[in-house]
């Protein structure tokens, strides 16, 4: 009887088993060779649908710092992390002054690009702009 392969996917894994049926008895015997499958891109992903949103790399420090936690007029509470760019977020909404967490600079909201899910805001400054994305809504 001739080999079979079956392929039977693991945890980013994938397993090749080779099945001899020829060997009289019932018990196969079972040769396994594990392959990593294809690695996902790089980077910092929406938490909704997985697309990656912006790198490690491009991770800055505003006000001294990455991290800063906000609230809003409603009272909900955001850890935002800064960043430079953010290519896999659309910004979206006419730019506001009103609540900005960041004196000087006019907010406006960033979606993922793919699913429009809210991760943030996009802060533009006179001399600079930066992303603040609710670390909450991102995987690293």
């Amino acid at each position: 009887m001739p080999l079979s392969t079956t392929t039977v996917e693991i945890r980013n894994s994938v397993l090749l088993f080779r099945i001899d049926r020829s060997a009289g008895d019932n018990q196969p015997i079972v040769k396994e060779k594990e392959e990593q499958s294809t690695r996902p891109l790089e980077g910092i992903r929406c938490r909704a649908c997985g697309s990656v949103v912006t790198s490690r790399d491009e991770k800055i420090e505003v006000g001294g710092s990455h991290c800063h936690t906000f609230f809003n007029p409603a009272g909900i509470v955001f850890e935002l992390g800064c960043f430079r760019s953010a290519p896999g977020c659309s910004v979206t909404g006419k730019a506001s002054s009103e609540f900005t967490w960041f004196a000087g600079y006019v907010w406006r909201f960033a979606l993922c690009s793919h699913c429009r899910a809210h991760l943030g805001w996009f802060f533009v400054g006179r001399d600079s702009t930066f992303f603040g994305l609710i670390l909450a809504s991102l995987l690293e």
